[in-house]
């Protein structure tokens, strides 16, 4: 029984669907600091919505993708680190989409995108990414 659990959570961790947990005593904050902590995928649990962040740029830019679950377009994406927060914004710029955008900060605590969601036209309401994939380790 024991082997098979091994097993389970290997296969998990593998293919993306649990992920060591990172803390605030396990993130360095030069990660923070430049924003590397957020490479990689995040997903919203409540729809399947996934965030992709390629590159982390030194100027505050980031490279991103975000899915539903097709591909949606991103007009832009930014972060910032200042007061020990780390935030982030991405505008979607996609048929029904237009204005939509995502504002949202790393809460290192429970390694997750917490904020708000902008659709065009519509109520605000607030959202939670987890992460899929655990970003790189730089040694």
């Amino acid at each position: 029984m024991l082997r098979s659990l091994r097993s389970l959570l290997c296969c998990g961790l593998i293919c993306g669907l649990l992920s060591p947990a990172l803390t605030a005593e396990t993130v360095p904050e030069s990660a923070m600091e430049s924003g590397e902590v957020l490479h990689g995928q995040w997903r919203r649990p409540d729809g399947g919505y996934v965030i992709q962040i390629k590159t982390i740029g030194e100027e505050g830019q980031l490279e991103a993708a975000y899915f539903n679950p097709r591909p949606i377009r991103v007009e832009s994406a930014q972060w910032r680190f200042g007061g020990g927060t780390l935030q982030l914004r991405i505008r979607l710029n996609d048929r029904g989409y237009e204005g939509a955008y995502y504002l949202l900060q790393y809460d290192a605590s429970t390694n997750r995108l917490v904020g708000e969601y902008h659709p065009a036209n519509q109520q605000t309401f607030e959202v939670v990414f987890e992460r899929l994939l655990a970003p790189p380790q730089n040694q």
